[in-house]
């Protein structure tokens, strides 16, 4: 009686497993139609924060080009400031010598 009792309870559990694997798959299945047009409307929308992301990307490559030529141009600009200042130095105390010079040959 014990073996009878024992084959009708596996039988029982086999059953019991078999249909909730068969619930699990539709559900997964129905799950599936639900959650897919939510998935092509996020890959969308990354494709396109990918795209943008690499324009800004190129676009700040060149904002540190420029940045750099503008920091070349500033020094550049910074050191011929200098060498005016030097040179009109020089012309004034050249003029000063010429201006002396010519006072006492006066």
């Amino acid at each position: 009686m014990g073996a009878v009792l024992g084959t009708i309870a596996i039988v029982i559990s086999l059953t019991a497993l078999w249909f909730a694997v068969e619930v699990l798959r539709r559900v997964d299945a129905r799950g599936d139609g639900l959650v897919r047009p939510h998935l092509r409307s996020l890959k969308v929308r990354l494709s396109e924060t990918n795209h943008r992301i690499r324009d800004l990307e190129v676009r700040l490559a060149q904002v540190e080009n420029r940045l750099t030529a503008t920091r070349l141009e500033s020094r550049a600009a910074r050191d011929l400031a200098e060498e005016t200042r030097a040179i009109r130095h020089g012309l004034r105390r050249s003029r000063g010598a010429i201006n002396r010079t010519q006072a006492y040959h006066a």
